[in-house]
């Protein structure tokens, strides 16, 4: 008799171990040990520049680091050559769609490119307009002459952006890196046929952006020789022109071309779009040359989360 209640309560505590241990019980194994996953997906887009028809960028592969642990690196199946001047506004080309990756948060995002200085970019372009069928990254300007696009350290680091973004649990996060070409690309002395491609991107998540528009009087974008353009500055900073090689803090965050639109009644409206801008508040100014602006202090837009704000530039009173 004895004998059989120690044999039953071996048994009882036997098997309250394992039901425990199968339920994730005692300090080590179970849910902790399980890794959450979710998506990213990725866009490009670009705040395009003047005298160039084409701008062409190479890319191959992408690295993720997050905050914990190594980094993952994504190689595209295929290079993806994006011309850039296609996708401005408020549109960017998919580079990742739901991409499956560790949930959790990361530091930085590393675009890889073959964008190497001496390269052959742009050699067997067939000059469609719609293609970017030449070799590596290169731009193609106005007159039809073709530059090898690089990125100083590209061949190593390529384009780095040092941004942080969460990949939610079982949820999808989608970004967007956004060039800015007007302050990107610079052409240094004794360096031609090489242009090169400076790091000038942002990267946003676009449930966290709105967007800019409006209309541009005719008086200001057709006045002689004008190149028009809006720049959107951070709130309070007074507007002023971008200078080649110099990161400034009071330089435009974003800016656009104003282009012409045929309207029913056969006259002509400008019109510009700017997309991915934080939700806050700016300054926005309408130019010709990069350093006369009008107004001269800017004019104030609202930028709110998944809206569209619109901000007009009308001629001055004479």
């Amino acid at each position: 008799m004895e004998i059989m209640n120690k044999t039953s309560t071996l048994t009882l505590l036997t098997t309250t171990l394992v039901l425990l241990a199968g339920c994730g019980g005692g300090s080590g194994g179970g849910d902790a040990d399980v890794q959450s996953f979710g998506f990213l997906s990725l866009g490009v887009s670009d705040a395009p520049i003047h005298d160039a028809k084409k701008v062409c960028v190479s890319f191959t592969d992408i690295e993720l680091k997050p905050i914990e642990g190594p980094s993952t690196l994504i190689t595209l199946p295929e290079v993806e050559k994006i011309n850039l001047l296609k996708f401005q506004g408020a549109n960017a080309m998919p580079v990742l769609t739901s991409e499956r990756l560790p949930a959790g948060q990361y530091e930085w995002m590393r675009l890889g490119v073959d964008a190497v200085r001496g390269s052959n970019g742009g050699v067997g372009d067939t000059g469609d307009p719609d293609l970017c069928d030449g070799d590596a990254s290169y731009i193609v300007m106005n007159d039809d002459s073709i530059f090898n696009l690089y990125v100083p350290s590209g061949e190593n680091t390529g384009l780095k952006l040092v941004n942080g973004y969460t990949v939610p649990v079982n949820d999808q996060v989608s970004l967007t890196a956004e060039f800015d070409l007007g302050k990107s690309i610079t052409a240094p002395p004794g360096q031609s046929p090489d242009v090169k491609l400076r790091p000038t991107i942002k990267l946003v998540d676009n449930n966290e952006v709105g967007t800019l528009t409006g209309q541009v009087a005719n008086a200001l974008a057709e006045a002689e020789a004008c190149q028009p353009s809006v720049y959107v500055f951070n709130d309070g900073v007074i507007p002023n022109g971008i200078e080649d090689e110099v990161d400034d803090a009071d330089d435009p965050i974003a800016t656009a071309l104003v282009g012409p639109q045929d309207q029913d009644d056969g006259t002509v409206q400008w019109h510009y779009t700017i997309g991915f801008l934080l939700a806050g508040e700016y300054e926005a100014a309408f130019t010709c040359d990069g350093d006369n602006f009008e107004p001269a202090d800017g004019k104030p837009a609202t930028i709110v989360t998944g809206e569209l704000a619109t901000v007009d530039f009308e001629a001055p009173a004479t």
